[in-house]
């Protein structure tokens, strides 16, 4: 068994901590032949929403298959906030079914009430309030296809690219609910929730999955909730393409790249002048949170449609003190990185591409991430004209 502490930093300005990834993307974990293998990450912070928080991340690779991987997190702070995640990837079906399951629960004692872009609405108004969050998902994924893509130009400077890397276009299925509650002194309490299955086509062509410098990686999907008497039934409909840029090496960098995305969402089955058609906020056409529009609060910006766009330009430098520093060079924490995003985006309450483009929000910011034991750890300073919010969450935003 390995463990290792990180020690997240004590912030006290505008601090958002957010549950705002529902999954954790796990790369290229390596098959356990022989019994399992256990990670254990230690973590100690404090925040201006939850107080003194402690907690840890615990990995177990090898659970009933080789290359399965068991991944949960909890957290308690002194407010008695909380974040409890368990998830178990990698599930071989057959030769190309495999399975993910996951749940999150998470619970902020004191955090902001801000939903939608309502000037005149009262709860627009940011009030202290508990948050409460829960995201249960089971995801079946089938391999369509997959192709031999020719070798990248060099080696990525002590970064484990392959020579060769695989296109992949995958089929998922994938039965999900999701709540979210709002409880506050000031205004009436919100809640939220919606249940039914998205499909997903994939194709992923990222040469380096965790932080690509070249390929491409897009994906449609469809989400539909039928509804019952306290959810709305809808059909919403996303894609994202996303291209990455090698941008060269200098003596002081072993990675350079620009990464370009664009991303559109529609619920066709919208009625404006019919609230009960409408899913709850966070389920719409979203935008602010973690990935997307990141100076603003998470579902800052909800409606029928939306169309975003963003830049990012990331640096893995030479310097990676982290690889031969006591204790932790024994853990696979191969890099360190740092980058540079600006984005812009819009919701309307109808799908009209024009007034999209008018008038659009922006977002700017700056962040570091780093890969430890197969995932990605990403905290994200952004900006807007509205906010500044800092985020520690997982995965790359795009």
């Amino acid at each position: 068994m390995k463990a290792c502490w990180l020690f997240a930093a004590l912030f006290t300005g505008s601090f958002n901590l957010l549950a705002d990834e529902d999954r954790i993307n796990v790369y290229d974990v390596e098959a356990v032949n022989n019994g399992t293998e256990t990670v254990v990450i230690p973590i100690i912070g404090a925040m201006e929403s939850t107080g003194l928080l402690a907690g840890s991340v615990v990995t177990v690779t090898g659970v009933g298959q080789p290359q399965a991987q068991v991944v949960g997190f909890g957290a308690y702070s002194v407010n008695n906030s909380y974040i409890s995640y368990l998830g178990y990837f990698n599930l071989g079906l057959t030769e190309r079914w495999t399975m993910d399951i996951s749940g999150l629960q998470a619970e902020f004692m004191d955090t902001q009430m801000f939903i939608g872009e309502r000037p005149d609405d009262p709860i627009d108004v940011p009030n202290d309030a508990s948050y409460l969050q829960r995201d249960w998902l089971l995801t079946f994924r089938y391999l369509l296809s997959e192709s031999h893509q020719q070798a990248y130009k060099a080696p990525l400077l002590g970064l484990p690219t392959r020579h060769e890397y695989t296109a992949r276009t995958v089929f998922e299925v994938e039965p999900f609910y999701r709540s979210r509650d709002f409880r506050s002194d000031y205004v009436s309490n919100v809640e939220g929730k919606t249940a039914g299955v998205q499909f997903t086509l994939d194709h992923d062509a990222r040469n380096y999955t965790p932080s690509p410098n070249a390929g491409h990686h897009s994906y449609a999907r469809l989400i539909r909730d039928w509804g019952n008497a306290e959810r709305a039934s809808y059909t919403r409909l996303e894609a994202q393409q996303v291209n990455y840029f090698d941008l060269g090496n200098t003596s002081w960098t072993r990675q350079q790249s620009l990464s370009l995305t664009a991303y559109i969402s529609d619920i066709p089955t919208w009625d404006k002048n019919d609230p009960n058609s409408q899913p709850a906020w966070f389920a719409q056409s979203v935008l602010g949170g973690g990935d997307r529009m990141r100076g603003y609060a998470d579902d800052y910006f909800n409606d029928r449609s939306a169309v975003f766009y963003a830049a990012e330009y990331r640096m893995i430098p030479s310097w990676q003190p982290q690889t031969s520093a006591p204790f932790i060079r024994n853990y696979n924490f191969p890099w360190w990185q740092f980058a540079v995003f600006a984005e812009m985006g819009k919701v309307e309450d109808q799908l009209d591409i024009a007034k999209l483009h008018q008038n659009m929000n922006w977002s700017a910011g700056f962040g570091a991430r780093i890969f430890i034991e197969n995932i990605v750890a990403r905290a994200d300073l952004g900006f807007s004209k509205d906010d500044s919010i800092f985020r520690f969450t997982v995965n790359q935003p795009f």
